[in-house]
């Protein structure tokens, strides 16, 4: 019986990582805002050619992804189908498991793979700078959330 508790609370933060790391990949795959591309191009002084090669390995970098991630969800769905069952063994669902661990670790692959094509596009200075510029995208992204996190605490307070 502990064995099972014990199984059971491994899978449950298992799947709270999982699921946590997945939402955080998904909100980094959005594509960015029409305008931001084109004042990161203009703000990098891109060619013409750097632009086209920056969106086919997007393009590409998107579609790899949304392929892993599909197979991703298929076998976490299977995963917890086979959980439901009350004679499953860790045995059972090891195979399960480890496409799962591989899948992850593809998703990665493919996103460390997406950022060196990009710095292989840019020039040393213009991958410098859009580091600069996508940090500072990830500041003011945390601090609109925080404001909105706010705002929501306050309409709380003020409906309690």
């Amino acid at each position: 019986m502990k064995k099972t508790k014990l199984i059971i609370i491994g899978l449950a933060v298992f799947f709270l990582m999982v699921s946590s790391a997945y939402a955080q990949m998904q909100g980094e795959d959005k594509p960015a805002g029409g305008r931001f591309k084109e004042n990161i191009y203009k703000e990098l002084n891109l060619t013409p050619e750097q632009q086209k090669k920056l969106e086919e390995n997007r393009q590409a970098q998107r579609e790899k992804t949304s392929q892993l991630r599909t197979a991703m969800k298929e076998k976490e769905r299977q995963l917890q189908q086979t959980l439901k069952d009350p004679a499953v063994t860790r045995t059972n669902i090891e195979p399960v498991v480890n496409e799962i661990k591989s899948l992850q670790a593809q998703l990665i692959d493919q996103r460390v793979s997406g950022i060196f094509a990009v710095k292989e596009i840019l020039t040393p200075e213009q991958a410098t700078k859009f580091n600069q510029l996508m940090e500072k995208r990830k500041e003011d992204k945390k601090g609109r959330f925080q404001q909105w996190r706010q705002k929501g605490k306050g309409m709380e307070n003020d409906q309690g």
